[in-house]
């Protein structure tokens, strides 16, 4: 080691610990090394420090070294912890990325640093820099940081490959650091390191996993901040932790939710501040600096805080309901008392009784060392980009090389040429390369340069949608891209405390027209885009607690062994699910209610996607796509117009394994989130420009190299296809059974899956009569025509003003035959009055309009006020409004109006014929 270095380390901790030792042999052996070490073990340094040895050692040249970090946030607090060991040692470290200003980067250019700190997309820009050329061929040591967060996404695909153009112009070693992954050989391969440093010490923690009931004494907080007093009670422990402890995280899973609760805490006057990514740079250092100062007690976070952004010592980590995955609590728990010799101390606060005993088994997993693999994926839409760049740094190349190239990196080792053809074509086809073939040589061609910088992040650009209330013609907020590609027509979404019903989605101008729901059944938080998904292994464990808590409570503790919670809590859980039907890690249960059919299955987010998906296509096969489906960890939600059989649903789960895939594909294609999807990929490729809005997206790419990559995205992100397919045949050999209810009213876990529990509210949940209130309301302030079939005099009126007044004469002519009807209507239906008054013969769509005035006029001759009600409810044309009126009276009507407005919008897309037809027609009902 370097007297210099020796010095410095001295001075700064005294001497190496395990891990730095271990990792510094290593390295100065020559070889490449995976850094595997929990938060706090000093992996910084650990990676570091064989570097610096080696650039005083070797007087290594500038650029000797690149650190890739995959937040510019974290980019900024590293350098100001590396630059003290670079005044020690006289090593210049610099940060390069998009918000580095011109002047810095055209230093960086005349006088490069020994180390410069860099994102995973800054490679992509500097590798094609002249300029910078000379000194990248200097690079001696690649280190990445956090590599966790890049395996099992594009932008650790497109690291991979440019990691790759590096190595064309010089010789490096590789450095990674990650905290715990269940697959750290299959990481360390996918770095391309020769050994992984692990230290020789197990990290201690101490999870207490609670699940509080309210006391006396939270409805008093709970009217002081117009809470539920189940939400009072667990902001009321909350905040018992973090006084009987000091400075606190605590974690959120979704950045809204973050925002909301840091609101409570501060409206019931806690120093506490929010810290997300969506903020900005100045506010996240303002939060960082008020707990480090001890201005504030608590941080309100999401993962933004995992990534070891120095804010001082931590005494105690909040999870504010389930951390959802053993790699997440890990990390955030390990930021508290985090040196080597101390237990980090972590609550987790739960809200339900799933959310409970799932972080019940999260803990004891992450107690047991058992964390979730991080699944990588290559990428055909990374790979043109790769093949540009090379290019444009190369001009000329065989048509061989860039296919040579890449498969050296771990995630393209199978690239086939069939497929690398593919994306040439693409690539030829959009004039983004060209091909010389006498010479049998690629080069970039003129628009290559532009795509190439456009596309240099793998993130989407997300544009948000307005959300455009259709009442009263004005914008009422906007939604993030990723979460408005997964909403259809006739679904229900909270946005601002409110929930909304979806009429229309426009994706030419990225407009989606509402109007206010009033009802939290089967809404959709706005957040829920954010959400982590569970792992199948922690959802099918939580399911084997479940059968152990219901039928061996002594088995349940036993299985429970390490984690700290209370009897009570276990006992309530108990309580909760035993007289209801649940699912196990043994049993599905199809729940069928009036209005929705309830999976319950204890797969994960992902497996039960597939498998919503799977059975969403055989029933949209028989009976139209008139359902709407959601898949949640422990649950399948289908929305449906009519109370379907669960015999026949569960007769389609015994189905061969091998339909699966097809059933997917049927149900996927088309969607949301497939045009969204492949819009992106598209872009990727350079097949589109950025901007462009293109409706059918998936006819312009059907069969193409582009569905395939939007495919492959989709599957390794959202849907589960191998272990939806091994429920399946679990099923199939009886391991699991399939029970089915058929209920009037949905159980208590299926409440918990179909509805926004009041969690997400500034109050409580809205019940039955509030909702029908609401709605009541919405029809009173609509505007409809008062209109006589026999003179054609009209008058246009809100509906409010019509319940007091006799309806039952026409000012004018005296005729009992007066109809409501919408303004454009009216003006549809007097030019076919007039041709009728003077004898004229009608057309067939004529005489349907005719008539259906006359059938109008009949139901307000006949039911008065309530046929008023009816007509003016959205999508309920005479004809539908003639039966709810003989069948319903009171709040049945409303309910029933309701209910036909729900089903009308989700499925009017399938029989209106072209735009000129109108939803408060009703036309399309016969």
């Amino acid at each position: 080691m370097h007297p210099l270095l020796r010095k410095a380390i001295r001075k700064r901790f005294g001497k190496l610990n395990d891990v730095q030792m271990k990792a510094f042999r290593e390295v100065s052996s020559g070889k490449s090394v995976l850094i595997v070490a929990p938060t706090g073990s000093g992996k910084t340094e650990a990676a570091l420090l064989p570097v610096l040895n080696e650039i005083l050692k070797e007087d290594l040249k500038p650029v000797s070294g690149l650190y890739i970090a995959p937040l510019k946030a974290l980019n900024r607090d590293l350098l100001g912890r590396l630059e003290w060991w670079g005044r020690e040692l006289g090593i210049r470290f610099e940060v390069r990325h998009g918000d580095t200003s011109a002047y810095r980067k055209a230093r960086q250019v005349r006088n490069p640093p020994h180390v410069l700190i860099i994102t995973p997309e800054t490679l992509g820009v500097i590798l094609t820099m002249k300029s910078l050329r000379g000194a990248l061929s200097n690079v001696r040591f690649v280190i990445v940081d956090e590599i966790a967060e890049l395996v099992d996404n594009k932008r650790g695909s497109q690291l991979l490959l440019n990691l790759e153009r590096l190595e064309e112009i010089a010789e490096f070693r590789r450095i990674g650091m990650t905290a715990t992954v269940g697959n750290e050989e299959e990481v360390m391969e996918w770095l391309k390191a020769e050994a992984i440093v692990k230290p020789g010490w197990k990290k201690r923690y101490r999870f207490h996993v609670l699940y509080p009931s309210p006391k006396e004494k939270d409805g008093e907080l709970a009217e002081e901040l117009n809470l539920s007093p189940e939400i009072a009670a667990r902001l009321r422990l909350l905040w018992e932790i973090v006084e009987s402890h000091g400075r606190a995280l605590v974690f959120t899973n979704t950045r809204q939710f973050a925002e909301i609760l840091a609101h409570r805490l501060k409206a019931w006057g806690k120093p506490v501040e929010v810290h997300h990514g969506s903020l900005s740079k100045e506010a996240r250092v303002k939060a960082e600096q008020g707990l480090k100062e001890g201005k504030i007690r608590a941080l309100i976070c999401t993962s933004s805080m995992e990534l070891g952004i120095d804010i001082g010592d931590v005494d105690v980590v909040v999870q504010y309901m389930s951390p959802r995955q053993v790699n997440r609590l890990v990390q955030r728990v390990g930021r508290a008392r985090h040196r080597i010799n101390e237990v980090s101390e972590g609550y987790i606060i739960t809200s339900n009784v799933e959310d409970y005993l799932q972080s019940l088994i999260i803990a004891k997993r992450a107690l047991e060392g058992r964390f979730e693999a991080v699944e990588p994926i290559g990428g055909l839409d990374v790979l043109a980009h790769f093949i540009v760049g090379l290019l444009l740094e190369y001009r000329r190349l065989p048509l061989e090389r860039p296919y040579e190239i890449a498969r050296r990196s771990y995630v393209y080792r199978d690239l086939s040429w069939r497929d690398y053809l593919d994306v040439l074509k693409v690539l030829t086809d959009a004039r983004l390369v060209g091909y010389d073939e006498e010479k049998r040589v690629l080069y970039p061609r003129r628009r290559a340069f532009k795509y190439y910088y456009e596309n240099l992040s793998t993130i989407p650009d997300e544009v948000p949608w307005r959300v455009f209330e259709a009442r009263s013609g004005r914008v009422v907020g906007r939604l993030d891209e990723r979460f408005a590609m997964d909403l259809e027509e006739g679904m229900d979404f909270v946005m601002g405390g409110r929930s909304w019903m979806v009429l229309e989605i426009d994706d030419e101008n990225r407009l989606i027209k509402v109007r206010e729901s009033g009802s939290m059944e089967s809404a959709i938080p706005s957040w829920e885009g954010e959400m982590i998904p569970v792992p199948f292994g922690v959802a099918f464990e939580t399911g084997r607690l479940k059968r152990e808590l219901a039928f061996d409570l002594e088995k349940a503790r036993e299985t429970l062994k390490g984690v700290e919670f209370r009897e009570e809590d276990l006992k309530r859980a108990l309580e909760e699910i035993k007289n209801e039907p649940f699912s196990t890690d043994r049993d599905v249960v199809i729940e069928s209610t009036p209005k929705a059919l309830i999976i319950h299955a204890d797969f994960g987010n992902r497996t039960n996607e597939a498998i919503g998906r799977f059975l969403h296509s055989l029933l949209a096969e028989r009976y139209g796509r008139v359902f709407s489906v959601r898949s949640m960890a422990h649950a399948v939600v289908l929305m449906t117009p009519f109370q379907l059989n669960p015999e026949e649903v569960k007769g389609y789960l015994y189905r061969e394994p091998g339909d699966l895939r097809a059933g997917v594909f049927s149900s996927v294609r088309g969607s949301h989130p497939y045009r969204w999807r492949m819009l992106n990929v598209a872009r990727r490729f350079g097949a589109l420009r950025r901007g462009a809005r293109i409706r059918r997206v998936e006819r312009l790419f059907e069969d193409t190299v582009i569905e395939r990559e939007t495919l492959n995205e989709l599957y390794h992100d959202r849907i589960d296809l191998r272990n939806a397919e091994l429920v399946l045949g679990m099923l199939k050999r009886g391991s699991i059974r399939v029970k089915t209810e058929l209920r009037k009213e949905p159980s208590l876990l299926a409440r918990l899956n179909t509805t926004v529990g009041p969690e997400f509210l500034l109050s409580g949940a809205l019940e039955r009569d509030e909702v029908l209130r609401l709605f009541k309301r919405k029809l009173l302030e609509k505007e409809v025509v008062l209109v006589c079939t026999s003179c054609g005099w009209h008058s246009r009126s809100r509906v409010a003003r019509l319940e007091n007044v006799e309806l039952r004469r026409c000012p004018k002519c005296g005729s009992k035959m007066l109809a409501v009807a919408h303004p454009l209507d009216v003006d549809e239906f007097l030019p076919v009055l007039r041709k009728v008054r003077h004898g004229k013969p009608l057309d067939k769509k004529e005489e349907r309009i005719y008539r259906k005035f006359l059938k109008a006029a009949d139901l307000v001759d006949s039911y008065g006020f309530r046929a008023v009600l009816a007509l003016a409810s959205y999508g309920t044309g005479p004809d539908t409004a003639a039966r709810l009126l003989s069948q319903y009276r009171g709040d049945s009507l409303l309910v029933a109006l309701m209910e036909r407005e729900r089903q009308f919008i989700r499925t009017r897309k399938f029989w209106v014929n072209g735009k000129e037809k109108r939803e408060d027609t009703g036309e399309g009902e016969g």
